[in-house]
């Protein structure tokens, strides 16, 4: 079964991201140290994200995600389509259920707060990749907003980086709401 992972880095005070959205905190990945991207790159085929971290990637440059089918989570756009996405208001538990009917590699589910968060309520992500920056912003956008649902975590493997990066790879025990 495909699985949905939660790829993320945050700041070792919890926050994705500065107030305003930015990421110019984080570490850039290099073909000497990529921080395990590329393998995760060729492990995921598809991706769930929600509207406001999608309009922010516009903004960074090339689109950073190749050729992979692109799913919005937004109320606002649902139905439309751009060159790079396909923008949906169907519930998440709807989304992935029609998403692991298909063939194919793992889904991966890109950064924000609000779209982890009905992801995790809805009990669907199955892994967390969390790769913390040893920084404190002090204030940002936070890893993970509060929700009802309780999820108990299996460490699978942690790695160290000479940078003092830390990735923790966890498989998602159990739920409950």
């Amino acid at each position: 079964m495909r699985k949905l992972v939660y790829y993320i880095a945050a700041s070792l005070d919890g926050y994705i991201a500065r107030p305003d959205g930015s990421i110019d905190w984080l570490p850039v990945p290099t073909k000497k140290q990529d921080y395990g991207t590329a393998k995760f790159f060729a492990r995921v085929d598809e991706l769930i994200i929600g509207r406001k971290t999608y309009e922010h990637a516009l903004t960074l440059g090339p689109w950073p995600f190749g050729e992979r089918p692109c799913h919005v989570l937004s109320r606002k756009w649902a139905g439309h389509r751009d060159v790079h996405a396909t923008f949906t208001d169907a519930g998440v538990a709807t989304l992935l259920r029609r998403l692991r009917k298909r063939p194919g590699r793992d889904i991966w589910l890109v950064g924000g707060g609000e779209s982890a968060q009905s992801c995790f309520a809805a009990g669907v992500v199955d892994e967390i990749i969390l790769t913390i920056v040893p920084r404190l912003l002090g204030e940002g956008r936070p890893l993970f907003l509060p929700t009802a649902m309780e999820a108990v975590l299996r460490l699978r493997d942690s790695r160290v980086f000479p940078d003092g990066l830390v990735q923790l790879h966890y498989d998602v025990a159990s739920r409950r709401n």
